[in-house]
């Protein structure tokens, strides 16, 4: 057999013009029999594309209603901003009082406050401590402060009227909740 050095333009240019013409054949048959053949799997193959299309749409659907749930939880945890800064106000009076209980309360809802903020974040656990585990360092910047203000609070829910507490080391702890608060715009 002789080797081919190169590749024939005219003759592609011809097929395709003899195609266009209808004198095109593939093998003994011909151009319109040929796509005659193929019409069955070309039924098949475009019931699989519907199938598809449906799929995705079905899915698309899905997803935006998704979504659309997790901006109707951020909205209305915006929505409530007078009420997290009516509550806010109040734990800062508490902190100010001159009872030791009213200092732990202030403390203990300062907590609840930031449980509340981290679930509408999207994080999911069985306490705040499980949820506070799940965040990234870069996500949270005050993450380390969050730490230390639910630490002083388990201290105080387990150790109960052991735990000594100073109306300094409230507000201290009061303004760790602040910082943490402020960086999310929570209050």
């Amino acid at each position: 057999m002789n080797d081919l050095t190169f590749i024939n333009l005219e003759y592609f240019f011809l097929k395709i013009y003899d195609c266009l013409t209808g004198a095109c054949g593939v093998g003994d048959v011909g151009f319109v029999e040929f796509f005659e053949k193929l019409r069955p799997f070309s039924f098949f193959i475009s019931f699989l594309l519907l199938v598809g299309i449906i799929y995705s749409a079905i899915r698309i659907r899905q997803i935006r209603r998704e979504e659309t749930e997790e901006l109707d939880q951020i909205i209305v945890a915006k929505g409530t901003a007078e009420k997290k800064r009516e509550k806010w106000n109040r734990l800062v009076e508490l902190a100010s009082s001159e009872s030791q209980s009213d200092w732990r309360l202030a403390i203990l809802e300062a907590d609840t406050m930031l449980d509340d903020m981290v679930d509408v974040m999207g994080y999911k656990g069985d306490g705040l401590g499980d949820k506070l585990k799940q965040i990234e360092r870069s996500d949270f910047v005050t993450l380390d402060k969050a730490w230390e203000a639910h630490k002083v609070r388990n201290r105080i829910a387990h150790a109960g009227s052991d735990f000594v507490l100073t109306q300094r080391e409230t507000r201290r702890v009061i303004d760790l909740y602040k910082q943490v608060f402020e960086e999310f715009e929570f209050i």
